[in-house]
């Protein structure tokens, strides 16, 4: 088998960061998909990556263009055998529902749901080859409980579980899994904590809640990088959520 790659959408900071290592940490090389405004944070995530004595390279572009999608199938197969996908990119607008523009909408669907449908379709054939292969896709808590002003996220998030779930059908015997890792809040230290001061969501910030923290990008990766093990090969299909405790199903 050739050098084993991962590939993460949306794999420049964050989520996307924390996963890159820890899979580098289990012996993957890396292949990071960012639009063009976080390249410079894809760079230091590459690095972080080259650290640990893995192979990283970086896909920049529109996930709503075709031809990103081939550039991300093109460059992992030139990397080696694409044998883990973990769809993390995602787009949010704010707007209330009367005010959804019909080209907002289609973009939220374009980038969260089709962008997923293909990368995984572009992968799928080294995976089977393989016979192995593990699909993440990352959901969103609005799509379990609803959310204001985002009718659209909430659609696309709620689609991606559909995703997952007929992917993890038709592909299981291929030695295939696909499953959904819902995040809650993760802080971002860029964000101002002030913005989040009685977010209707109630996220893990909420001075009840047991964890008494908010989540960190890490916390994530841990389920991202467990699901992607050999050891994980009966989870399959699956919504697992990483809240504190703020949502339980």
């Amino acid at each position: 088998m050739s050098n084993k790659v991962a590939v993460i959408t949306g794999g420049a900071r964050m989520i996307g960061r924390a996963t890159s290592i820890k899979l580098a940490n289990q012996g993957y090389d890396i292949l990071i998909h960012t639009g063009g405004k976080s390249l410079e944070e894809a760079k230091k995530t590459s690095a972080m990556v080259k650290k640990l004595s893995k192979k990283c390279e970086i896909v920049t572009g529109d996930l709503s263009d075709l031809n990103t999608i081939q550039s991300i199938k093109n460059k992992a197969n030139e990397m080696g055998d694409a044998l883990i996908l973990i769809n993390n990119a995602g787009m949010r607008i704010h707007e209330i529902f009367e005010k959804i523009a019909y080209e907002d909408w289609k973009k939220i669907m374009t980038v969260n749901v089709d962008a997923a449908f293909l990368c995984a379709q572009a992968l799928i054939s080294s995976m089977t080859k393989n016979s192995w292969g593990r699909i993440i896709n990352i959901g969103g808590l609005s799509a379990h409980i609803g959310g204001r002003e985002r009718a659209h996220v909430v659609t696309s998030k709620a689609a991606l579980v559909g995703l997952t779930k007929a992917i993890s059908m038709e592909f299981i015997e291929r030695g295939i899994t696909c499953n959904c890792v819902v995040p809650g809040f993760i802080e971002d230290f860029d964000t101002d904590k002030k913005s989040l001061e009685g977010h209707w969501l109630k996220h893990p910030q909420t001075p009840n809640l047991s964890t008494g923290r908010y989540g960190n990008p890490e916390d994530v990766a841990e389920v991202i990088s467990n699901l992607c093990k050999k050891e994980s090969g009966y989870v399959n299909g699956q919504v697992l959520h990483v809240n504190g405790g703020a949502y339980t199903p």
